[in-house]
């Protein structure tokens, strides 16, 4: 079985407008999107195969029909794979971590993580504050002393930053994002700069949420991780993070590799291009690559794979 290629999934924000569009390449996208669903099985936005013989079906039949591509049976789809485009400032989230997601009905927590594909200079997201407890954060909050409690990252062109569940974040304006988090679709808006829509009406904030999941862990707004570096036929692959939530590796690319992987892998092609098997590829596109396939990529470019 060969890979298996998937149709991005628009999702509109606020802050979108065209950058999606125009980056990837997807220009069937209307105007307005900030993000687009390389790999969901979620129910009702589950991605579309355009490869036979499952062309037609969505990620998420194959997964309940056809574990044999994957090898993960019993199990639920682990991830939410999207590429951000972020035309404005997003709103300060937390997400909740497995004792919350539990009570809320989830059967995990969200943890998240970024990989930059590009960063303005300059460039920063909001990643952790500066509050001691729960009473520091309270006079933080009721003061609106916003930038002496919200810290930032300065961030760069092929960063990867880890967002574990409980840490405050957001992206800000002036990057584009590969993104990997765990499918419990849930998030809890801390702060959304007073910003009003159209009718002049701010967005609803899920405080009470937020607060209760919230970490005072400083260690968990260091962003410190170990990537393991390996030599490639023509390129090297970066494994970015190995833990119980996913697998993160990115393949650079600059020649012929022959390439396999007992378990399965979710590939977004994010620089460059090539093929894969001797098909074209190139930035935008999403592929599966079953488990214990034996594949040949060509090419010069940037492949980034999830898997758990």
């Amino acid at each position: 079985m060969g890979v298996l290629f998937f149709k991005p999934i628009p999702r509109l924000a606020i802050w979108g407008h065209t950058l999606v569009k125009d980056y990837f390449g997807y220009h069937d996208f209307p105007d307005g999107v900030g993000q687009a669903w390389s790999f969901s099985c979620q129910k009702g936005a589950s991605n579309i195969c355009e490869t036979a013989p499952y062309q037609g079906k969505t990620l998420l039949e194959l997964w309940q029909e056809h574990q044999e591509l994957f090898g993960h049976p019993n199990e639920q789809f682990p991830v939410i794979i999207s590429l951000v485009g972020p035309e404005d400032d997003l709103s300060i989230q937390v997400h909740p971590d497995v004792k919350a997601a539990l009570k809320l009905g989830y059967q995990a927590g969200k943890n998240e993580a970024w990989y930059f594909i590009e960063a303005e200079p300059g460039a920063k997201i909001v990643y952790g504050h500066n509050a001691k407890d729960e009473a520091d954060l309270t006079h933080y909050i009721k003061e609106e002393q916003w930038d002496k409690l919200i810290r930032h990252l300065e961030v760069h062109p092929d960063d990867f930053v880890y967002l574990p569940a409980g840490l405050l974040h957001a992206l800000k304006k002036g990057s584009v994002v590969y993104e990997i988090q765990q499918a419990t679709d849930v998030t809890f808006r801390f702060y959304d700069y007073h910003r009003k829509d159209a009718n002049g009406n701010e967005r609803e904030l899920h405080l009470k949420e937020a607060i209760e999941c919230l970490s005072y862990d400083q260690k968990e707004m260091e962003n410190k991780l170990t990537t393991v570096m390996t030599s490639l036929e023509n390129g090297e692959q970066t494994v970015f993070i190995d833990n119980d939530s996913f697998t993160v590796t990115k393949l650079e690319l600059t020649g012929e590799n022959h390439y396999y992987h007992d378990n399965y892998q979710l590939a977004t092609v994010v620089r460059g291009s090539g093929t894969v098997d001797g098909v074209p590829i190139k930035v935008g596109d999403n592929f599966l690559i079953p488990q214990g396939n034996k594949i040949v990529f060509d090419g010069h470019m940037t492949i980034m794979m999830t898997t758990r």
